[in-house]
């Protein structure tokens, strides 16, 4: 759990937004499928995003 942790302070806005992404084309792919699992990777998705907002706009007006 510290890993993943770890991982999320120290990487770049632009990886965790790439991460972002790439989780909700994975969620628009198992959609219909999936509908319930897919709702909980774009839930994923835009807590990640909100996160990248954060930690740039931190980074900038520090």
């Amino acid at each position: 759990m510290n890993k993943f942790l770890s991982f999320f302070k120290k990487a770049t806005p632009l990886l965790l937004l790439s991460i972002s992404a790439g989780v909700e084309i994975l969620a628009k792919v198992i959609e219909s499928k999936f509908p319930t699992i897919a709702m909980g990777l774009q839930l994923l998705t835009f807590m990640v995003f909100i996160y990248t907002l954060i930690k740039f706009f931190n980074s900038k007006f520090k």
